[in-house]
């Protein structure tokens, strides 16, 4: 990039060791909101229900199967049960991720942050993962993490429990699923957000998509029209993961079906993308 500056020298090398600059956009991105005592509210909020599934799985020491009765398979310390669980975690999925990621793009192109971050040696990928892996470390934050605890936890108290399922294969699963969910979730959500140059109208559209979509798989499930789930949105990754965690498929159709449709809206995402983020050059 030519510089007119008068005053401008050439850079020299300090001998410090430089962060990579998705990594500088990320740590940035999270810590930020997490500086926000209600945000940090709301995320401990969020580990509500893996306190609650955690407490089940101690009382079964004292009552056996009965609390099964209480928590049907949501309270199973098997793969399936923490799919479940992940699954019920939707809702805080939804807000969490629309409070923290609706505005990581917009509130750039409002401001003409553009300038200012391509103006610096950085390149679409950087900018995009740096994006991406904020809105991917709050995903694992109320999804990963709780599993991966509740897993010690069950190991450590629950009767029977198999120590080489709880502490590596359902964790490894777990990260795998949560690494790839959260990943295509983000980048759709980051493709909103480079649509507006407001974050109360990502908001909006992230409603539509997230709520909207999941009361339209509802009514389709209680019409006995199964096909129409395929529009399910969150419901698409939680029933392609049942291939993952070797459950029952979530939805009525095909788990295949939903893992294409999870790929063509990743595909869809990152042309959006593509064709919203374009770097410029800056001649001061």
């Amino acid at each position: 990039m030519p510089v007119y500056e008068r005053g401008y020298t050439h850079w020299q090398p300090s001998g410090r060791r430089v962060n990579p600059a998705w990594l500088v956009i990320a740590r940035r991105g999270i810590t930020e909101p997490l500086k926000r005592r209600w945000l940090f509210l709301l995320i401990l909020m969020a580990w509500v229900p893996a306190i609650v599934k955690g407490g089940i799985i101690y009382f079964k020491l004292k009552a056996g199967n009965l609390m099964d009765l209480v928590g049907g398979g949501w309270t199973s310390i098997e793969p399936e049960g923490f799919l479940r669980f992940i699954e019920g975690q939707r809702f805080s999925v939804f807000v969490l991720l629309a409070i923290t990621g609706a505005g990581l793009i917009s509130t750039d192109r409002r401001e003409n942050g553009m300038s200012l971050y391509f103006s610096r040696p950085l390149g679409l990928l950087d900018y995009i993962g740096g994006k991406a892996l904020t809105i991917v470390a709050f995903y694992c934050l109320i999804t990963l993490a709780p599993v991966c605890v509740l897993c010690l936890f069950s190991y450590l108290v629950a009767p029977g429990a198999t120590g080489p399922d709880l502490l590596l294969m359902t964790p490894l699963r777990t990260l795998v699923y949560c690494l790839l969910a959260g990943t295509s979730i983000s980048l759709v959500l980051l493709a909103f957000s480079s649509l507006g140059t407001r974050s109360v109208f990502v908001m909006v559209w992230w409603t539509v998509l997230v709520s909207g979509t999941e009361t339209v798989g509802a009514i389709a499930e209680g019409l006995g029209r199964g096909s129409l789930q395929a529009v399910n949105f969150l419901g698409q990754y939680h029933n392609a993961g049942s291939l993952l965690f070797g459950a029952p498929p979530r939805l009525e159709i095909s788990p295949w079906i939903s893992l294409a449709i999870v790929v063509a809206w990743t595909g869809l995402a990152l042309w959006v993308l593509r064709r919203q983020i374009r770097p410029v050059e800056v001649v001061s």
